[in-house]
């Protein structure tokens, strides 16, 4: 893990909070992941999470994903192509998540 894989960017009035990732999250990196993602629910009702820049995600990041969702509005911003779009749908997260495509 590079020392910023991972980056919170706080949210203030009416703008969420944004948590920004780049490469991969799996089980070695999920914690500290996880631990923006609290932080940033914790600071309002929505929260972002840009993975325009993450080549892989596993069932752990999912699972955090998940988690955020079940207490917070989560909005997801994802790359048109590649494996993130694909794992959000079979997982069914893109149902419980707003997500938002880019190119």
């Amino acid at each position: 893990m590079t020392a910023n894989q991972f980056q919170l960017t706080s949210g203030s009035g009416e703008t969420s909070a944004v948590v920004t990732a780049t490469g991969e999250i799996d089980l070695a990196n999920v914690g500290e992941f996880a631990k923006l993602l609290t932080q940033a629910a914790e600071s309002g009702s929505d929260v972002t999470v840009d993975l325009t820049e993450v080549s892989y995600c596993d069932s752990a990041a999912l699972r955090e994903l998940f988690s955020v969702a079940a207490t917070a509005k989560l909005n997801l911003v994802v790359p048109a192509t590649g494996s993130v779009p694909t794992l959000l749908r079979i997982s069914g997260l893109d149902k419980v998540a707003t997500v938002t495509i880019v190119d």
